[in-house]
């Protein structure tokens, strides 16, 4: 063979190694590529789902978050509710105080509460014996009738003082109103009692011709002039209600007169 032609074949070999390398290097290079490519894909994934879990924490976190601001409001009201609570039972304590200091004191009441009663009842008796004797023994009966109410075991304490009230409270009464009544006097004859609180208290007969006026100083009546009987009739029906209240002229004997 020429050497042109060996020369040729040496030239067209050295292209073709040419060619074969720089194949080669592209193709390393696009394997490079796609190796980079191929990572980033990785990461960018890598950074979705981190992205992701970052997100999903920050939900919890707003949620743990507004949660604490919640217990937080919670706490505050609670602790505003226990300080109302202890002022309360501070309260309620003192007042347990009072109330275990009065149920001490009980025994000690009751022991005085019937020898008071007692003590009453005597003197309103002592009051109506030397009271004017009108209604008297309806009166007397009254007060009898309170001392047997202090024997009586059915009756309670918290009764019996009422009862006791109640018949002061009659005799107080007795003093603002006036009444009339039908009745005796000492000698058996029927009249007419009337009576102007504890200011004056008279009598007249059925027939209407005697009237007469209780004299406490004497302890007796006194009987009074023609003159007046017919005021003293008028008085014991304004009494029953049967006339209009008017002016009358009466006499009145004052204690001691």
């Amino acid at each position: 063979m020429d050497k042109a032609k060996v020369k040729r074949i040496a030239v067209s070999a050295a292209v073709i190694a040419t060619l074969f390398s720089g194949a080669t290097a592209v193709s390393a290079q696009d394997q490079k590529i796609n190796e980079i490519v191929t990572e980033v894909q990785s990461n960018n994934k890598l950074a979705q789902a981190s992205q992701q879990r970052i997100d999903s924490i920050s939900d919890k976190t707003s949620k743990l978050f507004a949660q604490y601001k919640a217990v937080l409001k919670v706490n505050a009201g609670l602790r505003a509710y226990n300080a109302q609570l202890s002022r309360v039972i501070n309260a309620q304590n003192k007042e347990i105080g009072k109330i275990e200091r009065a149920i001490g004191q009980v025994d000690e009441i009751k022991r005085q509460i019937t020898p008071l009663m007692n003590e009453m009842i005597a003197n309103l008796g002592e009051f109506v014996d030397q009271d004017i004797p009108f209604e008297i023994t309806d009166r007397k009966n009254r007060v009898a009738n309170l001392t047997e109410y202090m024997d009586d075991p059915n009756i309670a304490d918290p009764e019996r003082f009422r009862l006791v009230l109640a018949e002061y409270k009659t005799e107080v009464d007795y003093g603002r109103t006036y009444g009339a009544y039908e009745g005796e006097l000492a000698d058996g004859r029927l009249v007419n009692f009337v009576r102007i609180g504890r200011v004056g208290f008279y009598y007249q007969t059925k027939n209407g011709e005697e009237s007469g006026v209780w004299n406490k100083s004497s302890g007796g009546w006194d009987v009074l002039e023609a003159d007046y009987n017919k005021a003293v009739r008028d008085l014991s029906r304004m009494a029953g209600r049967s006339i209009p209240v008017a002016v009358l002229v009466l006499p009145i004997i004052a204690p001691g007169s």
